[in-house]
């Protein structure tokens, strides 16, 4: 194995964490869950500071000083794991939403006797993904991939005393096997056409071969992406998961696995218009499916998931339109509203979660008087929701000003058509989460008790630094942007 070490760091750091903790759960049958989640935390923290040289290696090298940092060999049977700037900044939002996830933990699962293998698991789903983003080859994406998705089964299965959550976890199990046995299938045709799997291609596999297996991973990715048609495994998986989960789903997996879809295409030789217009089609789909199935829910966490559904759309439009007329811009703030969807959904599942562990709330109307038991949890979820709205001066609207910003300049006919669909989504949104702000902050009736509960450390600094961070980024979005860039 030659090549910069730092690169493979952060990546060694949680999954060799995942069996350290593992390890100290099974050993050490005392241990608490404050510490567990302090562990983990830790570890989540570490591979963020572990992630900073490699940060000055890939500004150096898009400036033109060298190359982007790889690690590993390139012979046959070997892996090539490489920084690009698209993975550095999905591994960093990943690593930082898990540190999120497991402070937030160290209140959440307090009443979960389980909790020891709770955390091995959240930092195993987050070791596949980096993984995942780094790899340079399909095999190893493939075993990536499967590592991620194991975890993420099992944790969304893992309340297994309530038959809704088994129901949920063998449901992604089933449509999730199905997904990454036609990504496989796809591997081998690409295999058996090009005698490689190193991305990018040397030239794209023309041949029908290689056309199956371009479609058969469009397809696999799709599914874990929550690509509509492929998305009915979402809304029950996200709506059963614990709620530290579904945030980390909703925010970062489900989102970082698009734009990999997107970077193997584009590594196979699918030309980027093509897939520019693939990506604004399916967009539509996602928009008006998502908002349309969250205006007629009752359960507030599928009808967060039947957003997220529609968020998935306004990213896939945005990434369509840069590919599909060239635009950096478009790419840029697509991924700029990645980042500030995934600050905001968490924020919304967070916030939801400690409804839940302190009021046993799951409905929509169970949310009425939250504001007087738990007033941090009914801002934090109404800064949450009223950004994903678009509603200024929050980051949902700034996020998505740029994109329609940057769809004018395409000028042409479908991405005017698009825009519309855009804005009518965005409108019908607010059918779905004017009400719920509304409901969060409606008391309750004289006659009913409302107590007001004294919320967890744990819980509330997590709400409160992703609240902040709403704000900031919309107050002040060029330093995000820029980043982002």
């Amino acid at each position: 194995m030659t090549g910069n070490v730092w690169v493979v760091l952060p990546l060694a750091w949680v999954g060799g964490g995942a069996f350290l903790l593992g390890l100290i759960g099974r050993l050490w049958r005392r241990a608490r869950n404050p510490i567990l989640a302090a562990l983990t935390a830790l570890i989540f923290g570490g591979g963020l500071l572990l992630q900073l040289p490699v940060f000055a290696e890939v500004n150096g090298a898009l400036l033109g000083n060298g190359g982007l940092p790889r690690w590993g060999t390139a012979a046959p049977g070997g892996i090539v794991l490489e920084a690009t700037p698209s993975a550095l900044l999905l591994s960093t939002l990943a690593l930082g939403m898990g540190l999120c996830a497991a402070l937030y933990s160290g209140g959440y699962m307090a009443r979960d006797p389980r909790y020891p293998v709770y955390y091995p698991l959240l930092l195993l789903m987050v070791a596949g993904l980096q993984g995942m983003l780094l790899t340079t080859d399909l095999f190893n994406l493939y075993l990536f991939c499967e590592l991620m998705s194991v975890a993420a089964y099992a944790l969304v299965a893992f309340r297994r005393h309530t038959d809704t959550a088994i129901e949920a976890g063998f449901k992604y199990l089933i449509l999730g096997s199905v997904g990454t046995l036609v990504m496989l299938f796809g591997i081998a045709c690409i295999y058996r056409e090009m005698g490689e799997l190193a991305l990018p291609l040397a030239a794209f596999a023309h041949g029908i071969w290689g056309r199956v297996g371009t479609a058969s991973i469009l397809v696999g990715l799709g599914l874990k992406s929550g690509i509509v048609p492929l998305h009915t495994w979402l809304p029950d998986a996200y709506g059963r998961a614990p709620s530290s989960v579904s945030a980390l789903l909703a925010s970062v997996v489900s989102k970082s696995t698009l734009i990999v879809l997107l970077q193997v295409c584009l590594g196979l030789g699918m030309p980027a218009s093509d897939l520019g217009l693939l990506l604004i089609l399916f967009a539509f789909l996602n928009m008006t499916l998502g908002n349309g199935l969250a205006l007629v829910q009752e359960n507030t966490k599928r009808l967060l998931a039947y957003s997220s559904i529609a968020q998935t759309g306004y990213i896939m439009f945005s990434l369509g339109v840069g590919l599909r007329y060239g635009l950096p811009g478009a790419l840029q703030a697509g991924m700029f509203l990645l980042l500030t969807h995934a600050v905001m959904k968490a924020t919304a599942f967070f916030s939801k979660g400690v409804c839940h562990f302190y009021c046993d709330t799951s409905t929509v109307a169970e949310l009425r008087g939250t504001a007087q038991q738990l007033p941090l949890a009914a801002l934090t979820f109404s800064l949450a929701v009223a950004g994903l709205a678009g509603v200024p001066p929050l980051a949902g609207f700034v996020s998505k000003w740029f994109i329609l910003a940057e769809g004018v300049r395409a000028a042409d006919a479908l991405i005017y058509v698009g825009m519309a669909i855009f804005l009518l989504n965005s409108l019908l949104a607010l059918g779905y989460y004017l009400p719920l702000i509304v409901r969060v902050f409606q008391p309750l009736d004289k006659e009913d008790t409302a107590p007001r509960f004294a919320l967890s450390p744990w819980m509330a600094g997590v709400l409160l630094l992703l609240g902040a961070l709403i704000i900031a980024i919309g107050l002040s979005p060029g330093p995000w942007l820029a980043w982002v860039g």
